[in-house]
């Protein structure tokens, strides 16, 4: 099993409007891919900043590379960072060794 890490920073007093956005469009996309193994959403309110973590699994590596996250389409892309202060360009992917 595959884990992707990502993560991003968000104001604090837009987290819920955030977290909202990713309930809308970006969980149904991880929700439904084969070979997804589920998924953690995590926020760290500090002050006026809340950092996102988002955590994936998946059945392989080559599952997760043909899931790629820029096959969300450009829309979903440019609201997006309309949120986001900061994110990670890439993000880590590792290897499961205990579950």
């Amino acid at each position: 099993m595959i884990a992707r890490l990502w993560r991003g920073i968000v104001r604090a007093n837009a987290s819920e409007d955030y977290l909202n956005f990713l309930r809308e469009r970006i969980i149904p996309a991880y929700q439904f891919v084969d070979g997804g193994r589920g998924f953690h959403i995590l926020f760290d309110a500090k002050g006026e900043f809340t950092t996102v973590l988002l955590i994936s699994f998946w059945e392989s590596r080559a599952v997760l590379d043909a899931f790629a996250d820029p096959q969300l389409d450009l829309e979903t892309s440019r609201a997006e960072r309309e949120f986001l202060l900061a994110s990670e360009s890439t993000a880590a992917v590792y290897e499961v060794v205990v579950d």
